[in-house]
């Protein structure tokens, strides 16, 4: 079992041996935290989810193992939400939370339970498509779902503008209020979404990979879809 292990541990440093000579000092940095991070969570046995916004995808992993794959359409992001350590999920919200009641049957119920009791059995479908995820070191991650139509396409082009016009001022806000504001917006398909509301749970440990060319970098930035 030991055996194996390493050598998943091998593979997962593969990569980064293989690139380490174009990488700057910065980039190397960056990388190598990763990569104790991954090794520590892969020791550990625990799941977690890797941000990569180089590859533009999440990873749902398990002793260093991909365990779910999601594409990322578009993403942007302020201040600097980098999390080269560990950070659980503190909360998640939505404006529209998952709601389904079943009600018990009276010839199923145990003796000493109500009959009427309402019980919450939720589905895949009942996972929200846009909502807000609180990581433990501040950081908020909006997801929503990527734009299909020539409108909803339209639509998410006119809000860049008023999404960067806004961030200063919550920016400012969190600063009087002795609190750093870094935020990461994530645009993927709606099934995709309701997948990573219902894998990522609270508790679960995040990390965050940054582009190459920014890992240190402190100012806004966007980048746009990368299909394959």
């Amino acid at each position: 079992m030991r055996t194996i292990r390493n050598l998943l541990l091998l593979l997962l440093i593969a990569p980064i041996l293989v690139v380490a000579g174009e990488l700057s000092h910065a980039d190397l940095q960056q990388e190598n935290a990763l990569l104790q991070a991954e090794y520590d969570l892969a020791k550990a046995g625990k799941p977690y989810l890797l941000i990569d916004l180089q590859e533009q995808q999440l990873e749902l992993k398990a002793s260093g193992l991909p365990l779910e794959t999601w594409h990322i359409d578009s993403y942007r992001r302020w201040g600097y939400p980098s999390a080269l350590t560990a950070v659980d999920l503190q909360s998640k919200s939505s404006l529209a939370e998952p709601e389904r009641e079943v009600h018990v049957v009276s010839a199923a119920v145990p003796d000493g339970v109500a009959a009427d009791k309402p019980l919450k059995a939720f589905e895949l479908a009942d996972m929200p498509t846009s909502y807000r995820l609180h990581l433990g070191n501040g950081t908020d991650i909006t997801v929503h779902p990527a734009p299909g139509t020539w409108f909803q396409h339209l639509r998410s082009i006119l809000a860049v503008p008023a999404w960067y016009l806004s961030r200063p001022v919550i920016s400012s806000w969190k600063f009087l209020r002795g609190s750093p504001y870094n935020e990461l917006a994530l645009a993927i398909s709606a099934q995709d979404a309701r997948r990573l509301y219902w894998a990522f749970s609270e508790g679960t440990p995040c990390l965050i990979r940054l582009p190459a060319a920014v890992a240190t970098a402190r100012v806004p930035s966007t980048a746009g879809s990368k299909r394959q």
